[in-house]
């Protein structure tokens, strides 16, 4: 999307916080009021989040190194699969 375009984009629930918003679910008997939270693509659909990267970008193992130190703290398969302060499957960081 263009600035343009976004600057016209009405976010209807923004304003509120996530547990209010599961409140009103509440309140309003909504379906997925009691859907847990998810932290993946919902375009995905069932697809996992990694396989989808793997197919896209296939995997570049690496060292995880301590910046203090230097030491090699663990494995990566790419950086892509971690997000900023992610630790999941790096082992004890």
């Amino acid at each position: 999307l263009t600035q343009r375009q976004l600057s016209k984009v009405i976010f209807p629930i923004g304003m509120y916080q996530k547990a209010e918003v599961r409140e009103l679910a509440n309140e309003f008997q909504l379906p997925n009021r009691n859907r847990p939270d998810s932290q993946g693509l919902c375009f995905l659909g069932k697809v996992k989040f990694d396989e989808f990267l793997a197919s896209y970008l296939g995997n570049q193992p690496g060292d995880v190194v301590d910046a203090m130190t230097g030491d090699i703290i663990g494995r990566h398969n790419g950086l892509w699969y971690h997000t900023v302060g992610q630790r999941k499957g790096i082992g004890k960081v």
